[in-house]
Order: structure tokens, then C-alpha cells, then sequence
């Protein structure tokens, strides 16, 4: 202002021959001052947006909602200015401008007083995003019209027929653009619940893309990112009561945690946005539990191994302190035997190493009754399980019941059912109170076994001992599962489903 007010030329063309306010202003500085007037305008116009992004970008709460009411009130500096372009080239006659200017002196400091005072009046994100649908629809209908209507008034000459082409052409387009800038800029305001196809890729590729380790905090963070809000936690034991919205993640039926979505103050989640959390709690449980899945296959490997490496170790310990001096012994015997002239001598050393021959081969059957119990190799898996049951009766009466004939079995099914049907029996001997237990062998896709007793039950608060944790860690080995459940009329039941391998052999048992 301070440049136009000197420059003396355009002063007194502009106003009618007035004098400039400012006559003694030299020349050039009232040029350099209007040069540097207009290049701070323009730093300023497109400066100010920058630095209210990067402040949105940073802002969190009720700060945002105050910056977005200064964003709705300053739209209307460019409506001014795309009106009073207008009216200089369109229509001069009508004083379209002043309006504009009086609508910025009035917008503006109202927007602001309203983020200062009640900046929760309205959803200011549903008005911005609409705002912004519309002022960019106006604006692109209206610039794509007066470049067909001249482009068309051109080429034939003909305003009429150049205005009906425009039209047309506008009438078909302005859906679909409504449709895209709709589409583009919620997605901008609120996230993907317009797209929840995009939401669902946006959580597949983040999740394909994550360290298994990092696995659920890629998945809550996608979940941020559609939903577009601060943070997305996942719990996996309870509901925090902490006002987050919360949304169950069931798998299979099975509850595996909650997705809890914190919103910003004043903002509130309308049906769209519900709808997209529900579908990605959906979608995260999926994931979450394949993460899950994949640590307890980790884990289960781990322990694996950890049994096989003690398993030898217990092995060689035996071996070692037990086989091991009785050969030893049985060779010193031997040798002391041959110098032994006396014969009542000899046949004495003859019955020690016999003795202790008998006790090696003891202790290897021992050893090798600990790897594979031998009653399964000799009369079958159920003849084995009666055998056990056998042993057991007395306060309790065992029945066990089976197919007439077992196809062939897995080796590891075979010891681990017998492993789980002894320790479930024993169990009932020991703790149950039980008078009667019936033993239950099916088997289809899978082999089920189902120990029922007609004792007490589950005292409360009972959570098991060594062997029920060693029951279902057998069955987990091999990808089944062992459950231990009450009775309506008293006692427990023992079921415990292990998988047969695909396509195995269906010949019986000999």
C-alpha cells in the first residue's frame, strides 16, 4: 500500500488525477517497496496453508478442532478472490467484489471466535469436508463451462450451439467429479470408511510388510491410519475402561482381544465409521491370532527341543550310571572268573555276573519302556489302555470302549493318547472321589479320546496341577487339543482330539 501510495503515474491514473498521499517518496523506493508488498503476499497466501498443515499435522484433541474452524473460515479468501476475478472479466457492472470482502471481514473473525469459544458447535470435519466438495465442484463446473463455451464459440461460431455443449458436457461430468472430490476429501477428513476395500488393503499390506515380532503394532497402526485417529491399541485380556471406543476381535468364536480406538476430544464416530471399525476388528483378529499362533508354534518348538535335549541328556545319564558299571562290572567278573582255579569259586563269580547281567537288561527295558510303552506294541493301543485301567481299578471301575478294530495309527498319536489316558486315569484314582470312569475311543478325521468320571468335579478356583498342563501340552505337540470341563450330574471329562495326517493308512491294526 505504501508503494501504490507512491508512485505517482499509476496514483493519479488510477484516481482520477488525485496527488499521491505521499509526494516526497522517491521513486524507486515506492517501486522497490511495491515489489516487495507483492512478493510477501504471495509468500503469505501460499505460506499460511503450509504452516496450518504442519500444525494439523502436529495438533491432537480440541486443538485440531479450533485449527479446522480456522481452515473453514479461511476458505473464504479464495472464494473472494475467485469472485472478484469474476466479476472484472465476467460481469463489471454487477459490484460482486465489495460483497466477497465484506464476506472475509465477517468470516474470518467469526471462525475464530467460534474455535476460541465453542469450537465443539458444530462437526466441523462433516462441514469442512463439504465445504470443500462443493467450492471445488462450483469451481471446476464453472472453469470447465467457460472453456467449452469459448472453445466451442470458436470452432463454430455459434454461441447457442456452443452453450448447449457445455452444458451437456458439464450435466454428464459433474457426478462423477462430485463422486471423486467427495471420495478424495473425506478420505482426507475422516480416513477410508468411504473405501473400506482401501482399509482392508491398507491392514493386508501393512501386516505382509511387518516384522512378525512387530506384527501387532503394524496392525493397530493401520487401523490408525484408515481410520485416520491418534492411536489404536490392541489388548488382549480385558476392555480398558479408559473412554476409548472399544470393539471385540473374535476369531472362530473366540474372543482374542479388543481393538481400542482413541478418539479425539470432541470428535464422535458416526455409522460409516463404526461399520469400518467392526469390519477391521474383524480382518485384525485374523492377523492378531496368526501372530499368536505363530509365537506359540515358536515356543512349542522350543520346548520341543528343550525335551529332546534333556530326553538325551537323561538318556546318557542312564546309560552312563547305570547300564555302563554293570557291563563293567560283568567284564571284571568274567575276567576274575577265568583266574579263579577253584570251581565252587568260579560258579559263585559265574552267579554274580549273571545277576548282574539280569539287572542290565533290567534297567534297558526300563529305558526303553520310558521312549514307547510296550504294552502298545503288544496287545494294541486299546489293549494297553485296559491294561492301565486294569492296574488302576479298585475304589473306581474303569470301562473302556472302543472300535472292534483300530486302523492304523501315527506312532505319536499312539503314545500320546496312551500318555493322556493314563495320566487322566490316574488323575481320577488320586483326586476325583470318583466310583465309576468310563474310557471313550473314537476315531474319524480324528482321533478322539474322552475319559468321563462320575466324581466331584472342578473345586472353584481350581486351575490343575503338573498333570493336566502335561495332558494338553501332548495333545498341542501334534496340533490338537485336550479340554477338561465339568459335568452337569458331577465329575469331569477329559476330551482330547488329535489330528490324523491327510490320506492316512486305513488298514487295521493286526
Amino acid at each position: 500500500m505504501v508503494g501504490a501510495a507512491g508512485d505517482r503515474q499509476g496514483f493519479e491514473d488510477g484516481h482520477g488525477g488525485a496527488a499521491p498521499p505521499v509526494p516526497w517518496l522517491p521513486e524507486p523506493v515506492s517501486a522497490g517497496l511495491g515489489v516487495l508488498g507483492l512478493l510477501l503476499v504471495v509468500a503469505l497466501c501460499f505460506g499460511s496453508p503450509v504452516a496450518v498443515r504442519r500444525r494439523l499435522r502436529r495438533a491432537r484433541g480440541a486443538q485440531r478442532l479450533q485449527l479446522l474452524w480456522l481452515v473453514w473460515g479461511t476458505l473464504t479468501v479464495p472464494v473472494a478472490l475467485l469472485t472478484g476475478w469474476v466479476n472484472h472479466f465476467l460481469v463489471p457492472a454487477v459490484p460482486l467484489f465489495p460483497v466477497a470482502l465484506g464476506l472475509v471481514a465477517v468470516g474470518l473473525p467469526v471462525t475464530v471466535g467460534i474455535a476460541i469459544l465453542r469450537h465443539r458447535l458444530f462437526d466441523i470435519e462433516l462441514v469442512l469436508s463439504r465445504t470443500l466438495t462443493y467450492l471445488l465442484l462450483v469451481a471446476a463446473v464453472a472453469v470447465v463451462y467457460a472453456l467449452l463455451l469459448l472453445g466451442a464459440a470458436r470452432l463454430t461460431g455459434h454461441d447457442t450451439l456452443g452453450g448447449l455443449l457445455a452444458v451437456g458436457v458439464v450435466a454428464v461430468t459433474v457426478h462423477p467429479a462430485y463422486s471423486y472430490l467427495r471420495r478424495h476429501i473425506e478420505r482426507w477428513v475422516y480416513g477410508l470408511r468411504c473405501d473400506p476395500r482401501a482399509a482392508i488393503r491398507l491392514l493386508a499390506d501393512r501386516a505382509d510388510a511387518a516384522d512378525p515380532n512387530g506384527l501387532v503394532a503394524a496392525v493397530a497402526e493401520a487401523v490408525a491410519a484408515a481410520l485416520r485417529v491418534d492411536r489404536v491399541r490392541i489388548e488382549r485380556s480385558v476392555a480398558p475402561d479408559d473412554g476409548a471406543l472399544c470393539e471385540p476381535m473374535v476369531h472362530r468364536g473366540e474372543r482374542i482381544g479388543y481393538l481400542a480406538v482413541d478418539l479425539s476430544a470432541g470428535r464422535q464416530f458416526a455409522r460409516a465409521d463404526l461399520d469400518l471399525v467392526e469390519d477391521l476388528a474383524r480382518y485384525a483378529a485374523v492377523v492378531v491370532r496368526a501372530g499368536q499362533l505363530n509365537d506359540e508354534l515358536r515356543e512349542s518348538r522350543s520346548r520341543i527341543v528343550a525335551a529332546r535335549e534333556e530326553e538325551r541328556r537323561r538318556l546318557r545319564r542312564d546309560l552312563h550310571d547305570g547300564v555302563g558299571p554293570s557291563l563293567a562290572a560283568v567284564v571284571l567278573k568274567l575276567n576274575a572268573t577265568q583266574s579263579r582255579p577253584d570251581p565252587a569259586q568260579r560258579n559263585a563269580l559265574i552267579a554274580e555276573t549273571r545277576d548282574e547281567v539280569k539287572a542290565a537288561i533290567a534297567e534297558v527295558r526300563r529305558l526303553v519302556d520310558d521312549l514307547r510303552p510296550p504294552a502298545i506294541d503288544e496287545v494294541g493301543l486299546l489293549g494297553a489302555v485296559r491294561q492301565r485301567a486294569a492296574a488302576l481299578t479298585g475304589e473306581v471301575t474303569f470301562e473302556v470302549t472302543g472300535p472292534p478294530v483300530l486302523p492304523s495309527l501315527p506312532a505319536a498319536v499312539e503314545a500320546a493318547a496312551f500318555r493322556i489316558a493314563s495320566e487322566a486315569m490316574t488323575n481320577v484314582v488320586r483326586h476325583a472321589g470318583a466310583t465309576r470312569c468310563r474310557i471313550a475311543v473314537e476315531v474319524g478325521g480324528a482321533f478322539e479320546l474322552t475319559v468321563a468320571d462320575n466324581g466331584h468335579g472342578i473345586g472353584p478356583g481350581a486351575t490343575g496341577g503338573v498333570g493336566w498342563t502335561s495332558m494338553r501340552e501332548r495333545a498341542a505337540e501334534l496340533g490338537g487339543s485336550c479340554t477338561i470341563t465339568s459335568r452337569p450330574e458331577g465329575g469331569l471329562i477329559v476330551r482330547a482330539v488329535l489330528p490324523l495326517p491327510a490320506g492316512h493308512p486305513e488298514e487295521v491294526q493286526p
